[in-house]
């Protein structure tokens, strides 16, 4: 995972690849594409500070709340919300 200096004092950049991208809802999947494309672009995410490796993702089309699984290379997307 690639975190570069902060945008904000709880933003930061982060850019995952080869990552895969799991939905934990089957609704949720037709927003993996999206999440997908963006954490290999770089996207700015703010760390959820309750919980160790869950972030807030802004995207084009809404907000993403996923999980990063280092050891297992994956993103979980937990929750999807439209602007």
């Amino acid at each position: 995972m690639t975190c570069a200096a902060a945008l904000q004092n709880d933003t930061m950049w982060m850019k995952l690849r080869d990552y895969d991208v799991v939905a934990l809802n089957a609704r949720l999947s037709s927003r993996i594409l999206e999440l997908s494309n963006a954490l290999r672009q770089g996207v700015a995410a703010s760390a959820d500070s309750s919980r160790e490796d869950f972030y807030s993702v802004e995207l084009t089309n809404g907000w993403a709340y996923i999980h990063v699984h280092n050891d297992a290379r994956t993103v979980y997307l937990v929750a999807y919300s439209r602007n």
